[in-house]
């Protein structure tokens, strides 16, 4: 490290510079795929300029759509011809095929890991685990065969 400058000055290191100007790490989901293959990405709504997640929910005898945000973390959500009841379950479908998404794990609130898949095959090796209890903002990935967790992007 240098102390003077090509001018003979001192250089004093600016304690805010890495502070501030590092960008956070953050994880985006750029394809996902319900049983059948079909990616779940979807150009309809967009989250910070990137594609969000369309998913097709039932909750009791009503039905529509629901777009995530693709931001690992990120909790923002539109819903189209639902209105969603706090704490309710959900199904969660593929809105092409209307294939229910298989369970993963039971959520620490009482509801399921629904499990959307990041290759078109089916492996539970390679999800991510969405609850089904509406405002429930538990979620996991599983990426060849490991646990990804928020605190794991920073050493990325």
């Amino acid at each position: 490290m240098k102390i003077f400058d090509n001018k003979g000055m001192l250089i004093i290191p600016n304690p805010m510079r890495g502070r501030f100007t590092e960008k956070p790490k953050l994880l985006v989901v750029n394809q996902l795929f319900c049983p059948n293959g079909h990616n779940l990405i979807n150009q309809r709504v967009t989250f910070n300029g990137y594609p969000g997640i369309l998913i097709k929910v039932r909750q009791d005898e009503a039905t529509g759509l629901i777009a995530l945000s693709p931001f690992y973390g990120e909790h923002s959500r539109f819903t189209l011809d639902i209105d969603l009841i706090d704490g309710k379950l959900l199904e969660l479908m593929c809105p092409i095929c209307e294939a229910e998404m298989p369970v993963i794990a039971q959520c620490e609130c009482g509801g399921n890991l629904a499990a959307f898949f990041l290759t078109r095959e089916c492996n539970f090796n390679d999800c991510v685990g969405i609850c089904t209890r509406v405002n429930c903002h538990n979620s996991r990935i599983v990426h060849s065969g490991e646990l990804i967790t928020g605190s794991m992007l920073e050493s990325l």
